[in-house]
């Protein structure tokens, strides 16, 4: 099998030195450039590639590029996802996706939930521990990955998306404490993050009745009053949450 491997090189990371203990494996070549032709390897594998690889390529792939993302996509496509995934109170974690004409947008293999520890309180720790999870989650997976054996899943919602240029002009310290510059970053952006939070809070409410409430309580209606009160009940209570949550977003 022969590999081309896109972005972090040898000095970045462990993880083109494990390839190539893989027997199947009979070149691995490494870039950081821009590719337009992909022809002459079975599998490319982007990480940390700081270049969009153009649609016009994909017909010379012999199969869905991979890309390894440090971000628990949909949130966080694109630039600095560990970064943003803090300041906009997201899901931090890491997936392995097929590459297709969006950004970050392709369908998930692999992805994993990331809890830090107490001691992981910087960027730089945190980027390092995503770093460490997501080449354990593909080597955990190797095989699979390389025989193409694998389902791919359709990412579900909407999640987020920055830029570089979005990126703010004061962070230029990765070792800086992240609760020092959230509170720093409150202050300057009016508390934008208890916002966001109060937002995820209404999104929970309505993800777990996602079902259609009122189709049922029209078949309860006429099958069962007592059962309609109790769904009448459910949905007022849920209601009701969602309307002080709006009040607290007001405010």
């Amino acid at each position: 099998m022969k590999i081309l491997f896109l972005g972090y090189g040898r000095t970045d990371s462990n993880l083109i030195s494990r390839i190539e203990e893989k027997s199947c494996v009979s070149r691995i070549d490494h870039t950081t450039e821009i590719v337009t032709d992909f022809s002459a390897y079975d599998l490319v594998i982007s990480y940390g590639y700081k270049h969009i690889i153009s649609e016009t390529c994909f017909s010379s792939m012999k199969r869905p590029a991979l890309n390894l993302h440090l971000s628990y996509l949909p949130y966080n496509r694109g630039s600095d996802p560990n970064f943003w995934s803090f300041v906009e109170n997201t899901p931090g974690g890491v997936t392995i996706h097929e590459i297709n004409k969006g950004i970050d947008t392709g369908p998930v293999i692999y992805q994993k939930y990331v809890n830090f520890s107490e001691g992981e309180n910087s960027f730089r720790a945190t980027y390092d521990r995503l770093k460490s999870e997501i080449e354990a989650l593909f080597m955990d997976n190797i095989d699979h990955i390389f025989a193409g054996n694998y389902k791919v899943e359709k990412q579900r919602g909407f999640g987020s998306y920055h830029r570089k240029s979005d990126m703010m002009d004061d962070v230029g310290d990765w070792t800086i404490a992240i609760a020092e510059y959230l509170e720093k970053y409150d202050q300057e952006n009016h508390g934008t993050r208890a916002k966001l939070a109060i937002v995820d809070e209404i999104e929970k409410v309505r993800t777990n009745n996602n079902v259609n409430w009122m189709d049922l309580l029209r078949l309860a209606i006429k099958a069962s009053p007592t059962d309609a009160k109790k769904l009448i009940n459910r949905i007022n209570s849920d209601d009701n949450k969602i309307s002080k949550l709006f009040e607290q977003l007001g405010k």
